[in-house]
């Protein structure tokens, strides 16, 4: 309960525009690292340290709840842009297959 009531404290509402900021720059820089390395789990790992450096520095400060949002946005990013590749594969082989029966 007290990490509740310390995160309660820890966001007003000139952070939050801030945190928004963070979650987007980490969120970027770690699909890069998705992208390059195509390793969902190092992009997935590395988004915590990111958010977390990068909120020190910017805002002199961080939360466990916030490190473990950053990930979980990153888990969805990483899922979205499986799905994308998925469907695109998935739509070949039915190409491929159509003209093969042709």
């Amino acid at each position: 309960m007290s990490y509740i009531n310390e995160l309660l404290n820890y966001i007003d509402s000139a952070s939050i525009e801030i945190l928004l900021e963070l979650l987007l720059v980490t969120t970027c820089i770690s699909t890069i690292i998705y992208l390059v390395t195509k390793n969902q789990y190092i992009s997935y790992l590395s988004s915590a340290p990111i958010f977390y450096f990068l909120s020190l520095k910017f805002n002199h400060n961080s939360h466990f709840m916030l490190l473990i949002l950053a990930m979980t946005v990153q888990a969805s990013v990483i899922l979205f842009i499986q799905k994308k590749d998925l469907l695109k594969v998935i739509t070949a082989k039915e190409q491929s297959s159509r003209q093969y029966l042709k």
